[in-house]
């Protein structure tokens, strides 16, 4: 049943967005400098939609407090893409509120950090729910970071979900036997789509598929507590860094760290390859994505021999923050010394 859902959805989409580029109705412009990276073409930004109704069908109805959240997530991202809501701001006050309640209503804590002294302030549920909130909203707008090039998003997400169904198979933890299998089927009909420049995420794909996934990874360590929670944190190392490191980068350079710009690192690859090999944009495009994706990929594959170590997850956290912040500065010099 579930792929003949995923085969009508499929068709489902691909008729809206016929009729969405007819009508040019949510569509990315050409020249946004979001989408610029990954396609000169209008593409209509429907990844959210595909994403929400394809997680609806593996939900259990009974969450009703997730199911909600996902359609206040799905509804933000889209009246984002619309461009009805133009502040930075604004966005993330929206953010903060729905994310923030729906912690709150489903009690979803961190209990158990490794870190005694964090464990110790945690210990009070309102302060472990802003720790939560804030540990979500990293993850949500470096997912949305990372949609600036085709198949870097989906592609990041599908390694763990891939990853972490090799876990459950081996036996090393426990969860919903087809739950995270189907989602690689989702994301690799998706992943093809982004592929072939015919769907984009937008704002609201990116921003379902942080919270989906920061929130599973939540869930996952709660019922396997037997893992380190630092290789949940390299699971998601790569959007929390980008979150992180752009709001340090942004200060330290006097400008908002909520103002967008074209130096983050995928982007700072792209511009490398692209000068390297003629200005083929659609190849500097995609060797940038799956490069990046390929060392994600070898780094978890490798850590994943080690869930239980917290130290070997630390070493590995130090070690991918070491490898992006060199490669970052000595891009960002090759950048500006072009221009």
């Amino acid at each position: 049943m579930f792929f003949i859902y995923l085969l009508s959805l499929t068709i489902f989409t691909i008729l809206l967005n016929y009729y969405l580029l007819k009508k040019q109705y949510l569509i990315s412009e050409t020249g946004d400098n979001h989408q610029k990276f990954a396609s000169k073409t209008q593409i209509p930004l429907t990844g959210g939609i595909y994403i929400f109704f394809s997680f609806l069908y593996l939900c259990d109805m009974t969450e009703i407090n997730l199911i909600v959240f996902l359609i206040l997530i799905l509804f933000l991202g889209i009246i984002s893409d619309l461009k009805l809501i133009k502040s930075a701001k604004k966005r993330l006050l929206f953010q903060i509120s729905i994310v923030l309640i729906f912690i709150i209503l489903s009690d979803i804590q961190i209990n158990d950090t490794r870190v005694n002294l964090l464990d110790n302030i945690l210990f009070y549920p309102y302060i472990n729910y802003f720790f939560v909130c804030f540990c979500v909203l990293i993850v949500i707008n470096g997912s949305n970071f990372l949609d600036g090039l085709n198949t870097l998003n989906i592609g990041y997400y599908l390694i763990i979900s891939s990853l972490v169904t090799y876990l459950y198979l081996t036996n090393q933890i426990v969860l919903n036997e087809n739950f995270f299998q189907n989602l690689i089927y989702i994301l690799g009909l998706l992943y093809i789509f982004n592929f072939s420049n015919k769907i984009f995420l937008g704002d609201s794909g990116s921003y379902l598929l942080g919270s989906l996934f920061s929130i599973l990874l939540i869930n996952l360590y709660s019922d396997n507590s037997q893992i380190s929670p630092f290789f949940i944190i390299l699971l998601l190392w790569y959007p929390s860094y980008e979150t992180l490191f752009s709001m340090i980068r942004k200060n330290i350079l006097n400008r908002s760290p909520m103002k967008p710009d074209s130096n983050h690192l995928h982007q700072l690859i792209y511009f490398y390859l692209k000068n390297k090999f003629s200005k083929r944009v659609l190849f500097s495009n995609l060797i940038t994505a799956n490069c990046i994706n390929c060392y994600n990929l070898l780094v978890f594959f490798v850590a994943s021999n080690f869930i239980v170590n917290t130290q070997i997850q630390i070493i590995f956290i130090i070690l991918n923050l070491i490898v992006y912040t060199v490669i970052y500065f000595k891009l960002f010099i090759y950048r500006y010394k072009k221009l």
